[in-house]
């Protein structure tokens, strides 16, 4: 473009670059992927490593995320610091990256608090508890009750966190949060509950058609000849990942005990009729 006040035309050149490097350059991306990764900047590895970091634990080292600045300094400096020299290590390699993560102690960290760190909320001492994106949360609603989703335009069985396409027409999507990335900002995914939210849950025909789907988990276990222990076990893998526990097993045994469940006759298994399975167990 020409100055304005010489009449000269101004190269174009990357921040902070005191040449015009896209000189003879095809790609501009690859000059400003250059620049964000060269080793003399000293702001993006830490912004994409508190970001990281926020994504899996719920709380970035720097909070709000998108505020890295002399005046908001970061909770744990010393860590921050150690996160973006390994970014650097492993070349902004992002899987390997959240593997350190997610193999790291801080991460596997039980959400059970002591005495001593019951009111910690930026140390990291403790798992906490976070809102499922609404993507997850669809495609785990999905998983639990075996009917898969179906988007316009895209495959049956197409899982919601691989639909790029941010103009999707879904309430789920909308109710829960997920960003239609009209700005650059992480504020606008909200993850705050709402009764728009449990409404839709509880009363959507959404939801109940996935759970009455005659292809369904639910169809599947009401029709099954298995003893209430493996049916129970099913569920609670399929909904929590994990098998119920000792007190869990005993209470959700007295479901099977009840007058709307005819236990079958061979192999201490159960049939229970559609309607009273979703009473009983949904």
């Amino acid at each position: 473009m020409v100055h304005p006040r010489t009449n000269l035309p101004v190269p174009a050149r990357a921040l902070g670059a005191k040449d015009a490097s896209f000189a003879g350059v095809t790609d501009r991306r690859q000059v400003l992927a250059a620049w964000m990764t060269a080793a003399d900047n000293p702001y993006f590895a830490k912004a994409i490593a508190n970001r990281l970091w926020a994504h899996y634990f719920g709380r970035g080292i720097v909070e709000p995320i998108d505020d890295i600045r002399i005046t908001n300094p970061p909770t744990n400096e010393p860590l921050l610091e150690a996160l973006a020299a390994h970014m650097r290590e492993v070349k902004y390699d992002l899987k390997a990256f959240t593997r350190t993560l997610l193999l790291s102690r801080a991460y596997q960290l039980s959400s059970a608090a002591n005495d001593a760190n019951a009111d910690d909320r930026q140390y990291f001492s403790h798992a906490r508890s976070k809102a499922l994106p609404a993507e997850v949360l669809l495609d785990a609603v999905s998983q639990a009750t075996g009917t898969p989703e179906k988007f316009n335009g895209w495959p049956l069985g197409t899982r919601s966190i691989a639909v790029w396409d941010n103009r999707m027409p879904s309430y789920f999507f909308r109710i829960f949060g997920r960003p239609v990335r009209a700005t650059v900002c992480e504020c606008e995914r909200s993850n705050e509950p709402s009764i728009s939210q449990a409404l839709h849950l509880l009363n959507s025909p959404e939801i109940n058609d996935k759970i009455t789907s005659r292809t369904g988990a639910a169809r599947r276990l009401a029709q099954s000849s298995e003893p209430p222990e493996s049916l129970i076990a099913d569920i609670y893998l399929g909904t929590l990942s994990r098998l119920p526990t000792p007190q869990e097993l005993s209470l959700m045994k007295q479901v099977f005990d009840s007058p709307e469940v005819d236990a079958g006759a061979s192999g201490g298994g159960c049939t229970v009729e559609r309607a009273e399975y979703e009473r009983v167990f949904v």
